[in-house]
């Protein structure tokens, strides 16, 4: 059998970023069925990790690494949770991918086109309209108006150096709102696993009398 002697760092990109293109309609021929528990799950840890990564990167590249300017303990009303309620990952992620989008134009302004920051924000932006794509059945959406806009993001403040918080502080809460919610489903999946051992040990002992 071939070996294959790349890094696991890039096996392991190559492996998100395969997901991520199945993940989001028209970018790699997502299959018809909805996706299980277990590949929502997979997705939102990856983003876990991700946003994680983005954040330390924005706040290094910011130059905000200092007195934990951007770690504060209190984030935007839509990203304190509670996390796994009806209608509240996906209205986190509506609001969420108009924040990046928010983010990617403040840094449009003061960076090159190939930044890495943008390369890093695009991709993100990438992982929450897959997750998007996806909720449904497992976080049912409340009913909406017909052509109703979704809420409009956070307001961008006006100097450069308060837009820069506002994105690095953004990108801390949503990395720990992403951190509890793949938590949670990590939970869910557990106690799923449990009640279908128990429904099978029940289901041998009730063939056995």
């Amino acid at each position: 059998m071939r070996c294959d002697r790349r890094p696991l760092g890039v096996l392991a990109a190559v492996t998100k970023g395969l997901f991520i293109l199945w993940a989001v309609p028209g970018q790699g021929g997502r299959p018809l069925q909805p996706p299980t528990l277990q590949q929502i799950q997979a997705l939102v840890r990856h983003m876990a990790e991700d946003a994680q990564e983005l954040f330390a990167f924005y706040e290094e590249d910011q130059h905000l690494a200092i007195n934990n300017l951007c770690r504060n303990n209190r984030p935007p009303e839509w990203l304190r949770g509670p996390v796994m309620v009806p209608g509240g990952v996906r209205g986190t992620m509506v609001r969420m991918a108009q924040a990046l989008q928010d983010i990617t134009q403040h840094q449009r302004d003061l960076n090159p086109p190939d930044a890495e920051i943008l390369r890093r924000l695009a991709s993100t932006h990438l992982k929450v309209r897959g997750l998007l794509s996806n909720l449904e059945g497992l976080f049912p959406a409340p009913s909406l108006t017909p052509g109703r806009r979704p809420p409009p993001g956070p307001t961008a403040p006006t100097k450069v150096f308060r837009q820069k918080l506002e994105g690095c502080r953004i990108l801390w809460s949503y990395a720990r709102f992403m951190a509890k919610l793949s938590a949670q489903l990590e939970a869910r999946s557990r106690r799923a696993r449990r009640e279908k051992r128990r429904s099978r040990r029940g289901s041998r002992l009730s063939a056995r009398s």
